[in-house]
């Protein structure tokens, strides 16, 4: 294989060139997690070998990672089958696959391993992706990259258990010397607290008092049973640049249960861009629904109609809403909750284990930190909207 002469700040060189064999680069927004993670790909291409690369989700894996991995390798992917997300690199086959559903990463013996955005997976994609790591009797390597999310497998992985096998890697996003110092500063004047500890510093941050202590992932994530028609579809909408943009669409079935069926989660997205997905999203699953948006920005909601999008101002009562969003977490009588989410939206799956009380100068929490709440304010507006329309579950 060719050679390629690849930058690196010195935090990336250690993780590239540590001989350990499970690893995680966890840093900040913009630290280069996916861009060392795919160079560690890249060089484990080096020999004739299968490997694997591992996204949360199908849209992630697409925008992302595999798109950072072409960036990187340029020509020295030989060829790339999308039908098969297969890359052939010099003597190596790269294989490129999401977390949605991690039964699927059954089946291939693999060499190497690499999950990017690893806090945002189940905990079983990195138990079933480790299995896997047997290609010719030997024990693979396999890596992590990632922004953490509050204190959940990765953390325990690798900070608590402190195996000899594996090493953690830290970088915060003023780390990286090729970001511009607007990027930085744009951040650091919107984040603050914990929030800013974890999303900038790459710091492992444990939540306490969480706003939606009854979500359980065993009992809230999962699919629609299949053939589900749904009687209504909703979206919520939370405007953002530096902070990320969020759309998630709902689908209301026949007894008014809620399915959030998919996620848009993005930064540094100008209005006009988010209009377009809106109508996108609007056209995939009914250009009837209503979406309901943050109030704060009317003419950000004029954008969104000017794109033959139904969209207004969503009722923004922040203590209502928790407890629009509460009822729904509750599992009824008959043993089913009235809130499912699709295991592909992992950004409003974090948020919902991570949103939390803000404690006041009397020591009391009688409002939610202002982080961690933009996919979460989204599925409250939309929620709400439900609501406001005299839609309500049995």
């Amino acid at each position: 294989m060719r050679t390629k002469q690849i930058e690196l700040y010195q935090q990336q060189y250690d993780f590239l060139t540590t001989p350990e064999r499970f690893t995680a680069f966890i840093g900040g927004i913009g630290s280069g997690k996916t861009w060392v993670g795919c160079v560690k790909g890249i060089k484990g291409c080096q020999r004739h070998a299968l490997g694997l690369i591992v996204a949360p989700t199908y849209r992630m894996l697409m925008d992302a990672t595999l798109r950072t991995f072409q960036e990187i390798a340029g020509d020295v992917i030989r060829d790339f089958h999308k039908g098969e997300m297969r890359a052939d690199v010099g003597n190596a086959e790269v294989l490129f696959r999401s977390a949605t559903d991690p039964e699927t990463l059954r089946g291939p013996s693999l060499d190497w391993a690499y999950i990017d955005e690893g806090a945002l997976c189940d905990k079983m994609t990195w138990r079933i992706v480790i299995g896997r790591l047997r290609a010719g009797g030997k024990a693979g390597p396999c890596w992590v990259t990632s922004t953490p999310k509050g204190r959940n497998w990765v953390w325990q992985e690798f900070v608590k258990e402190q195996r000899p096998a594996y090493r953690i890697f830290r970088a915060r996003t003023r780390d990286n010397p090729y970001l511009a110092e607007e990027y930085i500063k744009d951040l650091e004047d919107s984040y603050t607290g914990d929030f800013a500890r974890q999303e900038l510093l790459g710091e492992f941050v444990s939540f306490e008092g969480l706003v939606y202590e009854e979500f359980d992932r065993t009992v809230h994530v999962g699919q629609p049973r299949k053939g589900l028609e749904f009687s209504e579809v909703v979206a919520g909408v939370d405007w953002g640049y530096s902070n990320p943009a969020v759309i998630l669409v709902i689908g209301l079935d026949g007894d008014g249960r809620a399915y959030v069926v998919e996620e848009w989660y993005q930064r540094r997205k100008r209005i006009g861009q988010i209009a377009q997905e809106a109508k996108r999203l609007a056209d995939k699953w009914d250009a009837s629904a209503m979406f309901e948006c943050d109030p704060s920005e009317p003419a950000n909601i004029y954008e969104l109609v000017a794109a033959n999008v139904n969209a207004r101002g969503a009722n923004n009562a922040v203590q209502e809403g928790i407890q629009v969003v509460k009822a729904r977490l509750a599992v009824q009588g008959d043993g089913r909750t009235r809130l499912l989410i699709s295991p592909t939206c992992v950004n409003l799956i974090a948020e919902m284990e991570s949103y939390c009380w803000k404690e006041n100068k009397l020591g009391l929490k009688d409002e939610p930190e202002k982080a961690n709440d933009h996919a979460v304010d989204a599925l409250r507006y939309a929620l709400m909207g439900v609501e406001r329309r005299g839609v309500y579950f049995m």
